[in-house]
């Protein structure tokens, strides 16, 4: 009696582990998942240590500017333009140093005339800069420019800013205070 009670009682964990443990396991990353992952990561803190740390942030500024005036003559259309995978044709013609920086895309503002993006990552948490025209007039009262101006005209932006400001802020500082 007590052997059929234990038996009984294994069958019932095993059933439980079964039917439990299939659906569990759907929501367990594969180890290619979670090496995309921290590809992922690792690619941002480079990208980040790149742009912040690597970059001579006026001579970014210079091409981007360049960007504007060219959509400004027509040359261009305001828009998005992938640069670093399946670049866009139209990336072809970017400055050097926009595409030697490898971001994912430059964004053009068709909304906010002389602003032009430089997205380093999106996904896992967005960041690059954000370059204003010498004519750069506010579109409203109170404009919010990105999180840290870099230089006059350049400025950083990172949504780590709204997840928690004053980490982001020391992380930030402390990768410029390496600059080369």
């Amino acid at each position: 009696m007590e052997g059929d009670k234990r038996k009984n009682r294994r069958r019932i964990i095993i059933a439980l582990l079964i039917a439990l443990g299939i659906p569990l396991a759907m929501f367990v990353p594969k180890p290619r998942d979670v090496a995309f992952i921290l590809g992922g990561f690792w690619y941002a803190e480079h990208a980040r240590v790149r742009l912040l740390c690597e970059t001579d942030h006026q001579a970014l500024l210079e091409p981007s500017r360049e960007l504007s005036r060219r959509v400004a003559t027509g040359e261009l259309k305001p828009g998005r333009y992938r640069v670093f995978i399946e670049a866009a044709p139209e990336a072809s013609t970017f400055p050097k140093p926009t595409l030697v920086l490898s971001p994912s895309y430059v964004y053009i503002d068709e909304y906010i005339s002389g602003r032009v993006m430089l997205e380093m990552l999106g996904g896992l948490g967005h960041f690059g800069v954000e370059a204003y025209s010498e004519d750069f007039n506010e579109p409203w009262p109170n404009f919010e420019y990105g999180d840290r101006e870099l230089v006059p005209g350049l400025w950083y932006y990172d949504d780590a800013y709204d997840d928690n400001p004053t980490y982001a802020k020391k992380k930030i500082e402390a990768l410029l205070q390496k600059r080369k």
